[in-house]
């Protein structure tokens, strides 16, 4: 089903930019084309929110991609003069300053760390694991922890989440309480029970 609406939504936009070619070729419009480009951006982010995941991570991903595609198209048709290079050049090193914050004001405790850097980490999703105490890093990627299928230790066990431009997402089994603690910016830390 989501293929075909994308399908569908990647027909029509190749349809509208034919008839746009077709108008400007014959003279009866002088739209250049190529001053459009970033609505492919816009489009597409919003493509995803539309029929993507519900992973935050990938929600804010695509929040991003339309906010710099309207950047981009409003300086490509000279609605704004707005420098994305400085925008990229602030937003970058605050990321990873606030990562950096984050990791300085998470629970030390002897356990393993486990990272995604533009990719992702699944456990448990097919076979059963060791929950151990550990932080778990989410940037740019994703992170997904089904704790039904766990080998999960008497006493408390603490797992530090943190999620900068990615996701974490945990499925805990209903009888197992939990107490839910995390960092996010421009993403997300979900429990599902």
């Amino acid at each position: 089903m989501q293929g075909d609406k994308s399908k569908s939504l990647f027909g029509i936009i190749v349809i509208i930019a034919g008839v746009i070619l077709l108008l400007e070729n014959l003279g009866y419009t002088t739209v250049n084309l190529f001053d459009y480009w970033p609505l492919l951006l816009i489009v597409w982010g919003l493509q995803s929110l539309w029929t993507g995941s519900r992973n935050p991570g990938a929600q804010g991903l695509s929040v991003f991609v339309i906010v710099i595609g309207i950047i981009l198209l409003a300086n490509s048709l000279a609605w704004a003069d707005i420098n994305v290079r400085s925008i990229f050049r602030v937003f970058f090193p605050v990321l990873i300053i606030l990562m950096g914050v984050s990791l300085m004001l998470g629970r030390s405790f002897a356990g393993k760390s486990t990272m995604a850097i533009m990719g992702g980490v699944e456990r448990g999703k097919n076979a059963p694991w060791q929950l151990e105490s550990g932080s778990y890093v989410a940037f740019m990627g994703g992170i997904e922890l089904d704790l039904r299928h766990a080998i999960i230790p008497e006493g408390e066990t603490l797992l530090d989440l943190t999620a900068v431009m990615g996701g974490v997402d945990i499925r805990v089994p209903a009888n197992l309480p939990v107490m839910g603690d995390g960092f996010a910016v421009l993403g997300g830390v979900e429990f599902f029970g």
